[in-house]
């Protein structure tokens, strides 16, 4: 079922019975997405039952009583924090609890090893665990992998503990002060995408008009919805309009289910024979008889015999846009946490929960130090310290290094950030005897598929930078290039 977010306070019917129509004709679009599939493939793992406890919101203000008893179990084994509540103003009064859920009744004794089995069994009780543990690589508490949409098919509370400002948990632990900056983050550029899609959608025929209506957007439950703007009164309403201020946005619809009617349609044999099998596509004389030759050029005036989504009736723009990794991801999922530049949360933490992505400190600042590899400088003993997926402290800032915009802002030839910092695409040639085999590497497809699933770009299989570790040291080898300069941040 399509569903819409927002709130339908003081819209009149007639707005409410447009809407209600434009979601029915939209449901007949969508199917499930392709988080979705995935999963019910196997893809994310076994998913394992929960049953979950519940945590009230976390509150605006509470004493110092309230925060100490909703932290004490959590600080039995988390003995040193960078900052326990995330804030650096020591006003805001939060208990770990409050945040991220969990029991803050269960203690740790102190003989007991951090690897021994009860350890293990209290962690696990005060932790909260999740319904694809395979996926998170449980127990590691380091961002995974390429989760893609994992994001969408975990639990709420499971995602409440590992990030409390993932978009679909924020209204609950931090929605107390910040509501405002939630609600419109979730309708930014960073979150939706929509300069994006409508841009593709225009650009590419699948709308009409240059209205960019097409958006990301999820709910509690990870559910595409459609996002609703603001109320606006009937007299400003034009004065919103002139000013690109939408009353919706809808998500994308899914490729194989929209019918071709694009620009990049696919030219198929002409349409003088029309069998009961899909239309050969660029095959004269498919049936060798001279008598039934089609006419070179001429479409077909139906694309097959089937429905959307079958032989070549596809809409080939939407396939494009749903693979085309030109924001990949946006904040409402993880960063693919692969490779030096990768690495962030999701949520408001995707930039303000900084993580060690790039060396250079003009890039960088003071996060320089923390390395290019994701790891961690917390003193919290009980997180790993060579351990890839960690953000550098537990603690917000807003003091926001270029490096963290370059995670998602760096797809080649990148003009957004490259340029600022006095970078550019490398040209695959210059310096070539360093970046490339000596001898032409021939990979198996299963060798390509490796290296694309991290680096969609075509020639990454055939090149050193196939090799992550390789990836990693090219800014350290360029006192060994004569033409270029290679940064530090290596993104996918």
């Amino acid at each position: 079922m399509l569903k819409i977010e927002g709130s339908f306070k003081n819209r009149s019917s007639s707005e409410f019975n447009k809407l209600v129509l434009i979601a029915a004709v939209l449901c007949c679009w969508f199917v499930l997405s392709p988080s979705q599939t995935f999963a019910a493939s196997g893809g994310y793992g076994d998913k394992v039952k929960r049953s979950y406890a519940v945590t009230p919101a976390a509150p605006s203000s509470q004493s110092a009583d309230d925060v100490k008893n909703k932290s004490a179990g959590c600080v039995s084994c988390h003995v040193d924090n960078d900052l326990p509540s995330m804030h650096a103003n020591p006003a805001v009064k939060l208990g770990c609890v409050d945040c991220h859920g969990g029991d803050s009744l269960v203690t740790r004794q102190e003989s007991l090893g951090s690897d021994s089995a009860e350890y293990r069994r209290l962690t696990d009780q005060a932790h909260v665990l999740p319904t694809y543990p395979e996926a998170w690589n449980f127990p590691s508490s380091a961002n995974p992998e390429r989760t893609y949409t994992l994001l969408n098919e975990e639990s709420r509370e499971f995602i409440r503990f590992v990030n409390p400002s993932d978009y679909r948990v924020a209204s609950e632990s931090c929605g107390a002060c910040h509501q405002d900056i939630i609600e419109a983050q979730k309708r930014s550029l960073h979150s939706t995408g929509t300069m994006l899609l409508g841009g593709a959608a225009y650009n590419n025929g699948i709308l009409p008009n240059k209205v960019y209506n097409l958006g990301e957007s999820y709910d509690d439950n990870g559910d595409a919805v459609v996002l609703l703007g603001p109320v606006i009164p009937k007299d400003q309403q034009q004065a919103a309009a002139d000013a690109g201020i939408l009353p919706e946005v809808y998500p994308l619809p899914a490729w194989e289910t929209v019918l071709p009617g694009d620009v990049f349609r696919v030219f198929e044999r002409g349409g003088r024979n029309i069998s009961n099998l899909f239309p050969e596509t660029g095959v004269p004389n498919a049936t060798g008889l001279l008598q039934r030759l089609e006419e070179p050029g001429r479409p077909d005036f139906r694309q097959s015999n089937r429905g959307p989504g079958t032989g070549a009736r596809i809409s080939v723009p939407l396939i494009n846009i749903t693979k085309t990794r030109l924001n990949d991801p946006l904040t409402w999922f993880s960063g693919t946490n692969d490779q030096p530049g990768d690495y962030r949360q999701s949520g408001c933490s995707s930039c303000h929960s900084v993580y060690a992505n790039d060396r250079d400190p003009a890039h960088s600042g003071p996060y320089a130090a923390a390395g290019r590899d994701g790891h961690t400088q917390t003193a919290d003993e009980t997180i790993p310290k060579g351990e890839s997926g960690h953000p550098i402290k537990h603690a917000f800032t807003r003091a926001i290094p270029t490096a963290q915009c370059m995670v998602c802002h760096m797809h080649q030839p990148n003009m957004f950030l490259n340029t600022y910092m006095g970078y550019t695409m490398w040209d695959y040639e210059s310096d070539a005897p360093r970046m490339w085999p000596e001898e032409q590497q021939y990979p198996t497809d299963a060798e390509e598929w490796s290296v694309l699933d991290r680096n969609p770009e075509g020639a990454s299989p055939r090149g050193k930078w196939a090799d992550v570790e390789f990836l990693r040291t090219v800014w350290d080898r360029n006192d060994e290039m004569e033409d270029t300069q290679f940064a530090d941040y290596h993104g996918h």
